[in-house]
């Protein structure tokens, strides 16, 4: 493999694969965004229903259903908080696949380049040869 069109099928190939790399990394990302928009959201909604006035003839009150919608905050919570342990967990796999693919990819530019380099060199010296 010396030659600079196999140098150019090798470098599409590894930035390929590195963009594929990048996508699947954007696309933890963006879950992992709203994993932690929902759970700031239940929060922000638990905190706001804790601070609201209460009174006594309240039927939500009365009815246990205020002690209800903080179970299934609390429980909701804890789904997410799950579910975002599990994406941390693929993001690092991510990044290190991504990282994987960012070297391959500079390096296969680099060999292409020297290809690019060396085949110029020797088109030069077969043009001062020939004059």
């Amino acid at each position: 493999m010396t030659g600079r069109k196999d140098f150019d099928g090798l470098a599409e190939l590894a930035a390929l694969h590195f963009r594929a790399a990048q996508a699947e990394m954007a696309g933890i990302l963006a879950r992992e965004t709203r994993l932690r928009q929902n759970l700031a959201q239940l929060i922000e909604s638990k905190q706001n229903q804790a601070q609201a006035p209460r009174q006594s003839g309240d039927t939500a009150l009365v009815a246990g259903a205020d002690i209800r919608w903080n179970q299934w905050v609390d429980q909701r919570r804890a789904i997410i908080n799950a579910e975002l342990a599990q994406v941390l967990a693929l993001k690092e796999g991510s990044r290190a696949k991504l990282k994987k693919a960012f070297g391959r990819d500079r390096v296969t530019q680099a060999l292409q380049a020297n290809a690019i380099a060396k085949q110029m060199r020797g088109r030069r010296r077969r043009e001062a040869y020939e004059s």
